[in-house]
């Protein structure tokens, strides 16, 4: 009986891996005439000589380590506060939800339009109080905070949604008997709330994480097109870069492809370990 979804898993999953591995492992520019032959790790020897592949790896690794607990703290504070019997409750949850639900390549350029050194309304509204002007997508010192904070607006309902969720499922008792033991409300919150919290927890940081290091591509794409890379590049962006233009070098790309996922994998572990010291 598990056959059928085995295949489907096989076709969708497992055969693209072991293709992508293959390929990475082989140089191929079709649009050069250059055919498949197969080098073995030279594709990943020539990445991690690159100086600016290692500064991609450094910008990535920023990005997750800031974007996601900033999401984490304020998807669980909005969610708290979602879950006191508060009056327009399901409106305000609907209206919190929107920026996930715009796709990204909407919300990357409007974030784009928000950015804008001439007409952004971010400069408008400093220009009112007569600060400078800021370069938002091009002054290297903050392009990867506006990323960023363009991440945050649209991720940090998911974690919103999914802690919102987890709170639901927390027994009141719990509370009642915490409430009658003299707890108080941090002391509720840390010795029940989290606890309860736990794998919900886990699984919304481990998604994250993993869509911050494979998914990070339409709204730094429109935001800086992924240039310069020492400066806003990440994994994803530089894949693309790699494996599709200007000439097609598929091995290559492929290879960035595999050690993102070296990496998610790694994260996502140590992850998993220090959830389950924690018991």
């Amino acid at each position: 009986m598990v056959i059928p979804a085995l295949v489907v898993l096989g076709v969708v999953y497992f055969y693209p891996l072991a293709y992508n591995i293959d390929l990475s492992l082989s140089r191929w520019q079709p649009t050069q005439g250059i055919p498949k032959t197969y080098v073995g790790l030279k594709n990943y020897i020539d990445l991690f000589s690159d100086d600016i592949f290692r500064k991609v790896i450094v910008n990535t690794v920023f990005f997750t380590a800031v974007s996601v607990p900033v999401e984490f703290f304020l998807g669980l504070g909005l969610a708290m506060l979602l879950n006191r019997n508060i009056r327009g409750r399901n409106l305000f949850t609907t209206l919190l939800s929107l920026p996930m639900i715009i796709a990204p390549v909407i919300a990357g350029i409007s974030w784009k339009w928000l950015y804008d050194y001439d007409y952004g309304v971010i400069n408008y509204f400093l220009s009112l109080i007569g600060a400078q002007r800021v370069l938002w997508t091009s002054d290297p010192s903050i392009v990867m905070y506006s990323i960023i904070v363009a991440d945050i607006w649209t991720t940090t309902p998911f974690m919103m949604l999914i802690l919102f969720a987890g709170l639901q499922m927390v027994p009141t008792q719990q509370y009642e008997a915490a409430k009658v033991d003299g707890a108080s409300s941090w002391q509720t919150f840390w010795h029940v709330t989290l606890p309860s919290l736990k794998a919900i927890l886990v699984v919304a940081l481990m998604i994250r994480i993993i869509d911050a290091f494979t998914k990070l591509f339409d709204i730094v794409y429109i935001l800086t097109g992924g240039f310069p890379f020492n400066v806003s590049g990440v994994l994803p962006i530089y894949a693309y870069r790699r494996g599709l233009t200007p000439f097609f070098n598929l091995g290559q790309g492929a290879a960035v492809s595999m050690i993102t996922l070296m990496f998610s994998a790694v994260m996502v572990a140590v992850l998993l370990t220090l959830s389950r010291r924690t018991k």
